[in-house]
């Protein structure tokens, strides 16, 4: 891990669904010389369990807290952890750990989505693009430039790697730069920064998903997601400071470069990546209602709609950077 991602700042995170928060014992009144250990198991800490987890004075950094379905490593002192993606159907919500140094929280995403799968009709049934000015922010944002790398590995055979690239590339700069046809200015947001092909991976486990330490790399990777998942991003924090994003992108038959003439549930690959730089640069789900949005967590297939940013989007970038005037 590098050094920003194990700086111990005082980092507390605001949102939607606090699960659990209690006061950590201090390690002087744990045990007396010669005890028994107190602290058996280094398995997940489910939810539910968390609050007595850390009211047993125990140290809890490097062990996971799960909700079932996704897992996040609780991180050093002063450091949150968080992932969340999008998906094609079912449940999408993103998880936050957060460790002050006093406390253990964990926040579940209150601004995910349960879908059975979207339609056409249902982004009809929703304001357009241009009219929806919901946004819904994570609290960090990048100070200086994301600088990143791509690891081909695990990338399906029927997809080209230099087109996949230069997706990834173009979905970055669609979400950094505010890219829209709703008339809005250029963002001025960090500039980014590739930095070509790693063996480094992403460190996210594919089966859950899961959040763990984090490594010295910004990585967009490939994985086989579950449950309908296109795409998961995990991003580490101080504060409002990003430290350090990974990326993980279904391997499985939904997504594709160029959707295909007599289109049946196919995703768009630019569309899926541009949404999961909005997590890597501090945007959260906008929530059930808003399915024109890049930022809707459950995205319609045979569309590239989602390359371009709608009005929340743009809104919710431009709290966090600016834009150019």
């Amino acid at each position: 891990m590098s050094p920003r991602r194990v700086l111990a700042l005082a980092a507390s995170l605001t949102v939607a669904g606090l699960v659990a928060a209690t006061t950590v014992t201090p390690a002087s009144a744990r045990s007396a010389a010669g005890a028994a250990d107190p602290c058996p198991g280094s398995g997940a800490i489910p939810i539910g369990s968390l609050a007595a987890a850390v009211r047993s004075g125990c140290s809890l950094v490097g062990r996971m807290v799960t909700d079932g379905r996704i897992s996040v490593m609780v991180p050093p002192a002063g450091m949150s952890v968080a992932g969340d993606g999008v998906g094609t159907h079912g449940e999408v919500r993103g998880l936050t750990v957060t460790n002050t140094g006093t406390t253990v929280r964990a926040v579940r995403d209150s601004a995910g989505a349960v879908s059975l799968g979207h339609t056409t009709s249902a982004r009809r049934g929703s304001p357009p693009a241009c009219k929806d000015r919901t946004s819904n922010l994570e609290g960090p944002k990048w100070k200086t430039g994301l600088r990143y790398h791509v690891n081909l590995k695990g990338l399906p055979g029927r997809l080209h790697q230099s087109k996949v690239v230069k997706q990834i590339r173009k979905a970055n700069g669609n979400m950094r730069t505010g890219r829209n046809t709703c008339g809005k200015p250029r963002l001025r947001t960090p500039a980014s920064v590739y930095l070509g092909r790693t063996k480094a991976k992403p460190d996210i486990g594919a089966g859950g998903p899961s959040c763990r330490k984090g490594n010295s790399q910004n990585v967009v990777g490939f994985g086989n997601l579950p449950g309908g998942l296109l795409g998961w991003t995990c991003y580490w924090f101080f504060g409002s400071r990003m430290a350090g994003s990974d990326m993980l992108i279904d391997n499985g038959p939904n997504l594709v470069t160029n959707l295909p003439k007599n289109c049946t549930n196919k995703w768009d690959f630019e569309g899926t990546v541009t949404h999961e730089w909005g997590h890597a640069y501090g945007l959260a789900h906008s929530g059930s209602g808003h399915d024109n949005l890049t930022m809707q967590a459950i995205l319609s297939p045979c569309s590239t709609y989602a390359r371009t940013l709608g009005l929340g989007d743009w809104i919710g970038m431009n709290k966090m950077y600016g834009h150019r005037h």
